[in-house]
């Protein structure tokens, strides 16, 4: 099962994590598949109860919902029949409901915050980290390497049970195979194509990133987030501003921080916007009137809508500029 996968899990998770969130995140690998980093079934919850020691799955859920704010998701939303991942009122993500088990899902080290792995040479042996997306050099390929009394995970759904991908095929052994079908990332887990540079799998510069965290790091309560969540959301910030016409400024703050009542992860929340964030709203250029003098530049303090509005070109004792207010102007004229 997930031996290899767990140590390659193991060496890049975030250092600054809680042990219960580590233990979490490292029973998820083991139990996974090493192919597909994905696992589900009948009795994978039971097993990870137990690995864990929680006592039930709303303990769990707050250790995962807690390393999904770091910026590492390992659970994968059910998708809607549009392929669209389902969400509730409160615009969070749907994990698990009646017919659909949880499934799991181990993030590429492009998907997460991780950190650089070390490479450990003090005995002469190979590191299956050399690649950290594939192991299968000269040796067995590890989705087949399991323990001859452990069944896989695979073997644990009943026949008539359905796939998380919403249909399933059974081999002649009565072992299912997952259909290949588009499986839904959330934002922060998109991959990135391009080679790191500051971060792992970042396509963005630590300059280009500098501003997108600093802002993420001034949102007001009940929004604020810390650093490691703040260096997870800069990328996607970044890209979605880039597309949509939006700048790091106070319209962007009230856009993402809207409508704070009736939310209680206000961080999932946050990611969600980020990634559906809107078209910026198009500013019109005001016209100025045929009988507007040309604005002189220096009265109304500098204001630069003095140019379009009259009621700007005052001194600073409050009164109108005598170079282009336009009743000045007037009185010029008669």
């Amino acid at each position: 099962m997930g031996y290899r996968l767990r140590r390659w899990f193991e060496d890049r998770l975030p250092q600054e994590i809680s042990s219960g969130e580590r233990v979490v995140a490292l029973a998820i690998a083991d139990l996974v598949w090493d192919d597909s980093r994905i696992g589900y079934g009948q009795k994978f919850m039971a097993k990870l109860l137990h690995k864990t020691g929680f006592e039930n799955e709303a303990q769990l859920g707050k250790v995962l919902g807690k390393l999904a704010a770091r910026g590492i998701e390992l659970r994968v939303p059910i998708s809607g029949p549009d392929g669209k991942p389902l969400t509730n009122k409160r615009g969070q993500f749907v994990y698990a409901h009646r017919g659909h088990q949880r499934t799991f899902r181990v993030p590429l080290a492009s998907e997460f915050p991780a950190r650089p792995a070390p490479y450990w040479d003090d005995e002469g042996e190979r590191s299956p980290d050399r690649d950290p997306n594939a192991w299968y050099d000269s040796e067995r390929s590890p989705a087949r390497e399991t323990n001859s009394g452990e069944r896989s995970p695979s073997r644990e759904a009943n026949r008539a049970e359905r796939s998380p991908a919403r249909e399933s095929k059974v081999t002649q052994a009565g072992d299912p195979i997952p259909l290949t079908t588009t499986t839904y990332l959330p934002p922060s887990a998109t991959p990135s194509t391009t080679a790191p540079q500051g971060q792992a799998g970042s396509k963005h510069s630590d300059q280009d990133l500098a501003p997108a965290i600093a802002f993420l790091l001034d949102l007001p309560a009940p929004w604020s987030v810390g650093r490691v969540t703040a260096k997870a959301l800069a990328p996607d910030l970044l890209d979605a501003i880039t597309e949509q016409g939006w700048h790091l400024d106070e319209a962007l703050a009230a856009k993402l921080t809207e409508n704070p009542n009736g939310i209680n992860n206000h961080r999932s929340v946050l990611r969600i916007r980020i990634g559906d964030l809107p078209r910026a709203p198009q500013q019109t250029t005001p016209q100025r009137g045929p009988s507007l003098p040309a604005w002189c530049g220096q009265c109304g303090g500098g204001n630069p809508a003095a140019e379009f509005n009259a009621k700007f070109r005052t001194t600073g004792s409050k009164t109108p500029c005598p170079t282009c207010h336009p009743d000045n102007h007037s009185a010029n004229a008669a």
